[in-house]
């Protein structure tokens, strides 16, 4: 029986995608709080702040790639907490490219 369960879970693992979405709920509360942080960045230009929502969008594709559903939320307990979880740390590597993405550089 526990072989059957074994080899049930490994063809899960195979079979189940890399990345799992974000709510739609999470993934527009993510978007609206880094645009929100984007465009108070102090001395942004205009071009800047015009770049953000794309450059939001882009973080939220990164994100969903690395983190389920249940780690989004575990990020969200922590940023409540002005803390980090080690991947909202990795997230927060892709903003540059996301942000040279979205200004079209």
């Amino acid at each position: 029986m526990s072989r059957r369960l074994a080899a049930t879970a490994l063809l899960l693992a195979i079979a189940s995608p890399a990345s799992a979405e974000w709510t739609k709920d999470q993934r527009s509360r993510f978007i609206a709080s880094c645009v929100e942080g984007c465009q108070s960045t102090p001395d942004l230009s205009e071009a800047g702040r015009a770049a953000c929502p794309g450059a939001c969008s882009c973080l939220a594709d990164q994100g969903e790639k690395m983190m389920t559903p249940a780690d989004y939320d575990e990020a969200d307990r922590a940023a409540e907490q002005d803390k980090m979880t080690p991947k909202m740390e990795a997230l927060a590597k892709h903003f540059p490219a996301c942000a040279r993405q979205a200004s079209g550089r």
